[in-house]
């Protein structure tokens, strides 16, 4: 066989082998498709739906990644892609770790929050970084469901790493992000949010305060001192920012926070109007 017969016939087996791999390809692809057509409809479980990922990983496991990340970017009609990324989270696969984290970032918020809760739920160091990582997502959702899961999933580490967050965080959007996780994580969280007030950290404090303020409901009866302790202590650091969203949060107390009006009124002659205004509104609803 001459030279050049010899490369005709390469030419001819690397086409074979392409197209070979297509078809390949389109399988894989429509029975991915029909088996979460049918995990919709209810005639296939999602767990039996795992036993077809875990084939198809073993077959081929970069076309069954590329293929399921295509699917959940753009899933076939009818189907949720966090129903797709349910499945494969189901799978226990690690070969498809990537995808869930990819997942964080999905611009489905539904997606984004199972991505986070699925990333907790492993409890490792490198789950709890990706999460860390994401809390300085731009995308709002994409570091509120970071921060949940972070509370929810990692306990007191977790809320540990939210309170350094919000306290060395230069921008509100973000510390409010993070602040609102922690009022969402229960009493833990709200404990972690009161301890912020007594730092000294102007902008960290009047984030909380803004949270506290919109859901005060949250603030026990034996969390009630705490505030007026925090608000002392801005006091004689003469921290007029923090006095005035303290005195905002105590405001909001209402009648809950009778018996604390002298600690009120230490600011209604204070050197600054705002801070003057301010207290005397706290007073207001204090007594109303």
């Amino acid at each position: 066989m001459s030279a050049h017969e010899r490369f005709i016939r390469l030419i001819d087996m690397e086409s074979a082998a392409g197209r070979k791999i297509e078809r390949s390809m389109a399988s894989m692809r429509e029975q991915l498709v029909n088996m979460f057509t049918r995990i919709m409809a209810g005639t296939v479980t999602r767990e039996e739906g795992t036993m077809l990922i875990n084939h198809l990983v073993r077959a081929s496991q970069a076309e069954a990644v590329k293929e399921l990340s295509a699917l959940i970017e753009t899933p076939p009609p009818g189907v949720f892609p966090k129903t797709i990324l349910h499945t494969v989270s189901l799978s226990r696969n690690k070969a498809l770790h990537n995808i869930i984290i990819a997942g964080l970032e999905h611009k489905n918020e539904d997606v984004s929050i199972l991505a986070a809760q699925e990333l907790a739920s492993q409890k490792t160091v490198e789950a709890k970084s990706v999460l860390v990582e994401h809390l300085d997502s731009e995308v709002y959702h994409v570091r509120k469901a970071s921060a949940i899961a972070l509370a929810r999933g990692f306990a007191d580490d977790g809320l540990e790493i939210l309170k350094r967050h919000l306290l060395e965080h230069q921008e509100p959007f973000f510390r409010s992000t993070t602040a609102q996780a922690l009022l969402m994580a229960g009493k833990n969280g709200v404990e972690t949010l009161l301890s912020i007030l007594s730092t000294g950290n102007t902008g960290a404090m009047e984030t909380v305060s803004e949270v506290l303020v919109s859901s005060n409901d949250a603030i026990s009866s034996t969390d009630i001192p705490k505030i007026f302790d925090a608000l002392m202590k801005a006091g004689d650091r003469k921290d007029s920012s923090a006095v005035i969203a303290l005195l905002k949060v105590a405001g909001s107390l209402g009648y809950r926070a009778k018996g604390y009006e002298g600690f009120v009124m230490a600011f209604t002659d204070h050197q600054y109007d705002v801070v003057r205004k301010e207290a005397n509104n706290a007073l207001k609803h204090i007594r109303a």
